[in-house]
């Protein structure tokens, strides 16, 4: 049987998914009970394999789950359903919270199914790696956040028509890294292993060059944390590194009170809510949004541009450095004009498609000899599947 290869990051505010060889896949952290409907459904169709990741109606068993045979809608379902949210908590310790494995669970499905539509039983084998923040990882908790992934769990997706899809999914082996230096391996390596060279500016040159024996400061503002990382190549310095226990989520939290306060018919109800209005510059309430956010993003700005300058300063030799994550998404424009202010901008880098740099870290470390060297020295196993002798 075929093992694919994932990355997955779990975050306060979605997951990213990236599947090798697949278009990566964000669904964010939210899911509702099933409750049953409060109509009948009448000659509804099968939802289409483009549209599932929008309708994620889904039972789960699984040994990484408190509850077993729960039915949950999740991700963007429950916000166009209107149906209340149940998110991370600010302080959550994701090494335990079963919302990080209900979304991988159901992402994993998702791919599994498009790949093989009209099924109604699918199994599928994947290799995972994912990602705990900098200030909480420990080796005893990055082992048993992998654990609870490897093995099977199997997922019965319910479409309106009646025709349920049971979807078993086997994790052979899973990694777990500190988010923020998961990302180096994409930085450094794409997932055929091959080395990336990217430009840079050295005086007046344009330059290529290759990032694995380099000093690299990665800034990854999330959610619910900001890892300040530092790697050579893809090597973590866990000394340098740190994390802050702060991301977008307060402040937008914050920013969500006094909208409600100012709009009690237009409340928004999770953050999963607010990122739909903030970056759908169609949303009909995305430029009042916009507005209202300005000074307490840049406040947020400004408090992060200060830890990113400090670093910088302190690593001294003008390192590579990398800004990426959701919250760089939400940030980029004000952090520029900061950092540019203040004269810091020397080899300093927004990676494109910010929210998926972690994700694709971890994707190419999963299709790394590393990887497999770690999967055979736990399992025992080539990585053909066969056994090790």
């Amino acid at each position: 049987m075929t093992i694919f290869k994932a990355g997955a990051d779990a975050g306060n505010n979605s997951l990213k998914l990236w599947v090798k060889d697949s278009s990566p896949i964000t669904i964010p952290t939210v899911y509702a009970l099933y409750m049953g409907e409060t109509t009948e459904l009448m000659d509804m169709d099968d939802i289409p394999a483009d549209e599932l990741i929008n309708n994620i109606d889904v039972t789960i068993n699984s040994k990484a789950l408190t509850f077993n045979g729960q039915r949950y809608v999740i991700g963007e379902k429950v916000l166009n359903d209107n149906l209340q949210a149940i998110e991370l908590e600010k302080q959550s310790d994701k090494s335990k919270d079963e919302i990080p494995v209900i979304v991988t669970l159901a992402g994993l499905a998702i791919d599994a199914m498009k790949k093989q539509y009209t099924k109604d039983n699918i199994e599928v084998s994947y290799d995972l790696s994912v990602a705990l923040p900098v200030s909480t990882i420990t080796q005893a908790n990055a082992m048993a956040n992998a654990d609870r992934y490897i093995g099977t769990h199997e997922l019965i997706f319910h479409h309106p028509s009646g025709r349920n899809v049971t979807v078993i999914i086997k994790i052979e082996y899973c990694k777990c890294l500190p988010e923020g230096a998961a990302a180096a391996w994409g930085v450094v390596f794409d997932e055929n292993g091959k080395v990336i060279e990217r430009k840079i500016e050295v005086g007046d040159k344009i330059m290529k060059v290759d990032f694995q024996n380099k000093t690299l400061l990665h800034f990854d503002i999330g959610a619910g944390t900001t890892e300040i990382v530092v790697t050579e190549g893809i090597k973590f310095n866990p000394k340098l590194s740190e994390g802050l226990n702060y991301g977008v989520k307060q402040t937008i939290l914050e920013i969500i009170k006094r909208w409600n306060r100012n709009h009690p018919r237009k409340s928004i109800d999770s953050m999963a809510e607010f990122n739909e209005i903030y970056f759908d510059s169609e949303h009909p309430r995305h430029n009042d949004l916009k507005r209202e956010s300005q000074t307490g993003m840049l406040q947020l700005a400004q408090r992060i541009s200060s830890a990113i300058i400090n670093k910088i300063d302190e690593l001294k030799d003008d390192p590579f450095v990398f800004i990426y994550g959701g919250g760089a998404a939400v940030l980029k424009d004000y952090l520029q004009k900061i950092l540019d202010t203040k004269g810091r901008t020397t080899n300093v880098t927004f990676l494109a498609e910010p929210m998926f740099v972690n994700a694709r870290g971890l994707l190419v470390y999963t299709c790394s000899p590393r990887y497999e060297q770690q999967k055979e020295k736990k399992l025992g196993v080539t990585p053909n599947g066969a056994k090790a002798e």
